[in-house]
């Protein structure tokens, strides 16, 4: 078997007998962290196809991951190279991925990238032989270099803007700058996405219009990923692939991921117009900061379909803001709110809990800020526990900053229980006021339900999605389409009533009531995720994973 890298000078051998080929891998998370189609995986499987590289995405996040499934992909592809891209709460199911992919052949060169790994170079190569490169910070050019280095067997020494170990040593090679003009980058490769999976749990498609941010949070990397200087994308070409998404996609959703959509009020304005100028009929969410929006750019959003936008107050504590160099204040975060929510644009104010200088009493002040925003401007609001991610200051200086972090379990890195204590702000108090949080969003619910038995529709829809949602994401779990769709039982005579017999395993399997299951089912094959088609002798059900959706009386076969 030839050597990897790590044995011989980080030259890697070039013995593969078949044209170069690269998987992209995505990592799970749970549905709570709200999949959505993999941006930064799409745009390097782009830059690969562009250059002439073959490459597939084995998405993870809409499929249950096992170890055999990724087997046999590999068995299957042959990759030469199998690239992984994660954030903290996934780091160790993507590090344990990577070792499949190592021990099934020590050919394979494995790459991994994203925030956590890039600021945690030497903890991820040394305590992770199998894998032999990370792709630091923004990875397009980087990823297309170092696949013609393994395809050519050249040393990895010259490849700027990774890091490798080298013996008990990890060795950085040359800053990789930049990409200067977005523009130049091709539209995400989507089609490599199982999109019909994405559609069936109704989840919006991200998209991005800028790189870089100017700000400075201490508990962020994005400056640090991405630059403190941003890069704007031609708003034609945004509008350009939102229009793809509609058209290829049947999507009527859009997340924008920008750090800050409105830095720019000309860029922002320029978007909108063209949005309007096309006549596009998409609903669209931004992250915002609550300083950089003004009543006529927020009434613009508005026209063009901006739905949601999310502010960043993380404290209503000006003390806190300060430390934690937000560069806002809560006079400016009730002004924001005020804003977006009189334009009749909905508003998502996000706190943190455990912050520097975090007490029982400032962790009150931010409930309560939250519940003013909230009966003033309808606006909601979300709380998550401080997680101190390496890249951001806030992880590097925590001593100074008077953060005691409790654990390094990258998979507790969720936002969701307390890895870290303050010292006026114990785990248990982090946890108390966290409860007392979640026990007004158990009385939300409790609100909506009844409304909902009362007979109001949009209290209906609400709890119909989450259900909706919940069937879907079960049968992505338990690859129940997967397992239960062959439809060559001697049972069925008639096409025309596998959509019955599937609703009816279904049902079995999850134990979900069968009139229930129906439903589901039948909403899956009228929006066209699911479709039936010839497997031999018999029939099958399977996800519309193709490029451009078709209506389901155009896909399913005549009964």
């Amino acid at each position: 078997m030839p050597p990897n890298s790590r044995s011989q000078g980080c030259e890697v051998a070039s013995c593969w007998l078949i044209p170069m080929r690269v998987l992209l891998l995505s990592t799970p998370h749970p549905l709570e962290e709200s999949p959505l189609p993999p941006l930064s995986l799409s745009y390097l499987a782009a830059v690969l196809v562009q250059e002439g590289i073959d490459v597939r995405i084995l998405d993870f996040l809409v499929t249950h991951y096992d170890p055999k499934k990724l087997k046999r992909e590999l068995e299957e592809y042959r990759p030469q190279l199998v690239g992984a891209t994660c954030v903290t709460l996934n780091y160790p199911i993507a590090r344990r991925m990577l070792k499949v992919c190592k021990a099934f052949d020590a050919r394979i060169f494995t790459a991994i990238g994203g925030p956590h790994v890039t600021f945690a170079l030497e903890e991820t190569l040394l305590k992770s032989p199998w894998i032999d490169a990370i792709v630091i910070g923004e990875g397009e050019t980087t990823l297309v270099e170092l696949a013609r280095a393994v395809e050519e067997g050249k040393d990895i020494h010259q490849v700027p803007g990774i890091a490798f170990a080298d013996g008990d040593r990890v060795v950085k090679t040359s800053a990789r700058s930049l990409i200067e003009n977005l523009d130049n980058l091709p539209l995400p490769a989507r089609e490599l996405l199982p999109m019909a999976r994405y559609r069936a749990l109704g989840m919006p498609c991200t998209v991005i219009t800028s790189r870089g941010c100017p700000y400075s949070c201490i508990f962020c990397s994005g400056h640090r990923m991405f630059g403190p200087r941003v890069r704007f994308r031609s708003p034609g070409l945004v509008v350009d692939e939102i229009e793809r998404l509609q058209r290829d996609f049947g999507l009527a959703k859009i997340n924008i991921v920008d750090d800050t959509f409105t830095l720019n009020h000309s860029h922002t304005r320029a978007v909108c117009e063209e949005m309007l100028r096309r006549n596009l009929k998409l609903k669209w969410s931004v992250f915002v900061r609550v300083d950089r929006i003004s009543e006529d750019l927020a009434h613009l959003m508005n026209r063009a379909g901006c739905e949601w936008v999310l502010f960043g107050v993380e404290s209503a504590d000006e003390g806190i803001l300060k430390t934690i160099k937000k560069g806002i204040t809560p006079e400016e975060v009730r002004r924001g709110v005020k804003i977006a929510a009189e334009a009749g644009i909905n508003v998502f104010n996000s706190f943190i809990l455990g912050l520097p200088g975090e007490s029982p009493e400032t962790a009150h002040k931010s409930l309560a800020f939250g519940d003013e925003l909230y009966h003033k401007h309808g606006a909601k609001y979300g709380f998550h526990m401080l997680s101190p991610l390496p890249g951001t200051e806030i992880y590097e200086r925590a001593g100074d900053y008077g953060i005691h972090i409790l654990s390094r379990n990258w998979a507790r890195y969720n936002a969701n229980e307390p890895i870290t204590e303050t010292p006026t702000m114990s785990t248990g108090m982090v946890e108390e006021a966290m409860s007392f949080y979640n026990k007004g969003i158990e009385a939300a619910w409790d609100d909506i339900k009844q409304r909902a038995k009362d007979g109001d529709a949009g209290c209906a829809e609400i709890i119909e999605g989450k259900e909706r949602n919940e069937f879907v994401w079960a049968l992505f779990q338990g690859d129940i389409i997967e397992k239960l769709g062959g439809m060559a039982s001697p049972s069925i005579l008639n096409p025309g009533d596998t959509d019955s017999e599937l609703a009816r395993r279904v049902s079995k399997k999850l134990g979900t009531d069968l009139a229930v299951a129906r439903r589901r089912i039948g909403e899956l094959i009228a929006r066209g995720v699911l479709r039936l088609e010839s497997k031999g002798n018999g029939l099958r059900w399977q996800w519309t994973d193709t490029q451009k959706l078709k209506l389901a009386s155009e896909i399913m076969p005549a009964a």
